[in-house]
């Protein structure tokens, strides 16, 4: 009698960082809880393309599953929470609703890893060189962009609710992959993906000329606003 077929078991993920070598283009996973999409609980979906703040994912084996189709065509939109929305217990992952940020759960995810798996050394080291990569790359962003830099955003590359061009806005902070999160002018909050969303610091000569534009006559002579 053949030898029944061993039923693949979830990954055990230790941390936020491990989550993200884990997720790559083919990647499956599937979510066992999910506070806005109950429909898409049980559902088997893989990794189709991976950003520095986020991911994209499609029913696998439904490309006409509206969560394959969604978001013209790229699928299932995952953002990376900041590591305090994340609770790691063995093979299950917690994310907490940020928005709500009261400790509830927004959704729970178990990682599968790719169907076709590489040789597991050749695996590694890729992962490794792409999270060198990341590192690098945030700690280059961090020293170039300390909170309080003004910047200008030329063009929000893929978000479905991007900021408006031109605008201005204060670095908040850089996290641990470079994404350089932003408090603009227009009162909305986000991060700038390097590589994916057009920015630049504000010149001297900008910042001078803001500083004229705040300028108040409130109290005795000319002083600089805040």
């Amino acid at each position: 009698m053949a030898e029944k077929k061993k039923e693949r078991q979830p990954l055990s993920i230790k941390n936020l960082a491990d989550l993200k070598r884990h997720i790559q283009v083919g990647t499956e996973f599937v979510s066992t809880f999910h506070q806005n999409h109950p429909d898409i609980v049980g559902l088997t979906r893989v990794v189709t393309e991976v950003q520095t703040n986020a991911f994209y994912s499609k029913i696998k084996d439904q490309p006409e599953h509206k969560f394959s189709k969604c978001n013209y065509g790229k699928g299932f939109r995952t953002d990376f929470e900041k590591a305090s929305c994340y609770r790691f217990n063995g093979s299950e992952i917690q994310v907490l609703d940020r928005r709500k940020n009261d400790g509830s759960v927004l959704y729970t995810i178990e990682i599968y890893g790719q169907e076709n798996q590489m040789n597991e050394t050749h695996k590694e080291k890729i992962n490794m060189n792409e999270w060198e990569r990341l590192h690098r790359q945030a700690e280059h962003y961090k020293e170039a962009h300390p909170p309080g830099t003004r910047v200008l955003l030329l063009h929000m590359g893929d978000d479905p609710r991007p900021v408006e061009d031109n605008m201005r806005g204060t670095v908040r902070f850089v996290d641990d992959i470079g994404t350089v999160h932003c408090a603009f002018d227009n009162g909305r909050s986000l991060g700038l993906c390097p590589g994916e969303d057009s920015f630049r610091k504000l010149t001297q000569e900008e910042l001078a000329e803001g500083q004229g534009e705040d300028m108040t006559e409130d109290e005795s002579g000319p002083v600089m606003g805040m």
